[in-house]
C-alpha cells in the first residue's frame, strides 16, 4: 500500500511539474509576443515619410552662369583697354551686337584694333549661345520644378494614406495588445494554481519519503542482524580450515624443498650439455660464414677476369682501329700524290713547249708571231689532248691499284 501510494505520489508530481513547465513556455512565448506587437506599433508611430528627393539638377545652370560671368568680365576688360587705347566699346541693350569706336588716335596701332574686334566678335557669338542654353536651361528647370511639385503632392498623398493605415494598424496592435495582457493574467493565475498544487505535493511527497526511509531502516536491521550471524559461523568455519590448510602448506613446503634440490641437480647437467651445443652452433655458424665469404671472393675473382678480358679486348680493338686509320692516312696520301701528279700532268700538257712542239710541225709556223692556223690544226690539237688525258687517266688508275704498303 505504501508503495502504492508512493507511486500514485510521484505521478502526480510529475505531471504537475509538467502542466508547470508548459505554463512557463506559453508565458515566455506571450511575453514575446507582446514586446513584438510593442516594437511594430512603436514603429508605426516613428514612421514618417520624407520628402521626395527633387531631380533638378542646376548644376549645368550654374556652369552656363559662370561662363556668362566670365565672358561679360572679359568684355569689360576690352573696353576698359579700348578707352584707354583711345576708342570706345558699347554693349546694345539686347546684348545681341557689340558696337566699337575708333578716335583718331588708333591710326597708331591699326594691328591692336583688328585684333580686339575678332576677339569682341567670338565673344558676342560666345555670349548669343550661352544666352540660346541659359534659355533651353531655364525652360528645362521650369519643367523639372513643375515634375516635382506634381510629385511631392503625390508623395503627400502618399504620406497621409501610410498615417492613416499605420494609425488603424496601431488600433488593432492595441485591441491585440490588450488581449495578450488578459491571456498573461489568465497565465499567471494558472501558474499560482498549479505551483501551489506542486508545494502541496512536494509535501507530502517529503513525508512519505521519511515514512519509507523508517520503514526500509528497520528491515535493513533485521537483515544485518541476520547477516552478521551468518558471518559469524561463517568465520568459525574459515578458521578451522584454515588450521588444516597450514598443516597441509607444512607439507607441501616441505616437498617442495626436496624437489627444488633435485631441480638444481638437474639444471646444473643441463647447463653443461647447453654450453656444447651453443660452442657447437656457433662453430656451425662461423664455418657458415666463411663459406659465403669465399663464394664473394670467388664471384669477385671472376669478375675481375671477365673485366681484364673487357679491357684486353679494348685494346685490341683499338690497337687494330689504329692501324687501319694508318693504312687510310697512307692511302689519303698516296691519293694525294697521285692528284698532284694528274693535276701537274694536266698543267703541263696545257703549256707553251707543247703548243711550240706541235706548232713547229705545221707549214706556216713563226716562232715569233705563233702559227698561222691551217684548215685542219684544230682537229689536231683535240685528238692530242684526248690523248694526253687518256695517258693521264691510265697513271692514275695503275697508282690507284698499286698495294698499300
Amino acid at each position: 500500500m505504501v508503495a502504492e501510494s508512493e507511486a500514485a505520489q510521484t505521478k502526480q508530481a510529475e505531471s504537475a511539474h509538467s502542466e508547470l513547465q508548459s505554463l512557463k513556455e506559453k508565458l515566455v512565448e506571450t511575453h514575446s509576443l507582446v514586446e513584438n506587437m510593442k516594437n511594430s506599433l512603436r514603429i508605426a508611430r516613428n514612421q514618417k515619410l520624407g520628402p521626395n528627393q527633387g531631380r533638378m539638377k542646376l548644376g549645368y545652370n550654374w556652369k552656363l552662369q559662370k561662363r556668362l560671368l566670365k565672358h561679360l568680365g572679359l568684355v569689360n576688360k576690352l573696353k576698359a583697354a579700348m578707352t584707354g587705347a583711345g576708342g570706345s566699346i558699347s554693349i546694345e541693350p539686347d546684348g545681341n551686337c557689340i558696337a566699337v569706336d575708333h578716335q583718331a588716335g588708333e591710326n597708331k596701332k591699326p594691328e591692336e584694333s583688328c585684333q580686339l574686334e575678332a576677339e569682341i566678335s567670338s565673344l558676342k557669338s560666345e555670349v548669343t549661345r550661352l544666352r540660346s542654353a541659359l534659355k533651353t536651361a531655364e525652360t528645362k528647370c521650369h519643367a523639372e520644378e513643375t515634375q516635382g511639385t506634381i510629385e511631392i503632392k503625390s508623395a503627400h498623398g502618399l504620406v497621409e494614406q501610410i498615417k492613416s493605415e499605420a494609425s488603424s494598424r496601431e488600433t488593432e496592435l492595441l485591441a491585440e495588445l490588450e488581449k495578450a495582457n488578459i491571456s498573461i493574467t489568465d497565465l499567471k493565475a494558472n501558474m499560482m494554481d498549479k505551483e501551489t498544487e506542486l508545494q502541496c505535493i512536494s509535501e507530502e511527497n517529503d513525508e512519505l519519503r521519511m515514512k519509507l526511509e523508517k520503514t526500509m531502516s528497520r528491515q535493513r536491521e533485521s537483515e544485518l542482524e541476520k547477516e552478521l550471524n551468518l558471518l559469524n559461523e561463517t568465520i568459525v568455519d574459515l578458521k578451522a580450515n584454515m588450521m588444516d590448510k597450514e598443516t597441509e602448506l607444512q607439507n607441501i613446503s616441505e616437498e617442495n624443498e626436496m624437489l627444488r634440490l633435485e631441480i638444481n641437480k638437474r639444471d646444473s647437467d643441463k647447463g653443461k650439455t647447453n654450453e656444447l651445443d651453443e660452442a657447437r652452433a656457433a662453430e656451425r655458424e662461423a664455418i657458415m660464414k666463411l663459406g659465403l665469404a669465399m663464394e664473394e671472393a670467388d664471384k669477385n675473382n671472376r669478375r675481375a677476369a671477365r673485366v681484364a678480358e673487357q679491357l684486353e679486348a679494348a685494346q685490341t680493338a683499338n690497337s687494330e682501329m689504329e692501324t687501319e686509320l694508318r693504312t687510310l692516312k697512307v692511302q689519303s696520301n698516296q691519293w694525294r700524290k697521285a692528284a698532284e701528279a694528274a693535276a701537274s700532268m694536266l698543267s703541263a700538257g696545257n703549256n707553251g713547249k707543247f703548243m711550240e712542239r706541235t706548232g713547229s710541225l705545221d707549214i706556216n709556223y713563226d716562232p715569233v708571231k705563233g702559227r698561222v692556223g691551217l684548215p685542219y690544226t684544230d682537229d689536231l690539237d683535240d685528238e692530242l689532248l684526248k690523248k694526253k688525258h687518256g695517258n693521264m687517266l691510265k697513271k692514275i688508275g695503275v697508282l690507284w691499284k698499286k698495294p698499300q704498303k
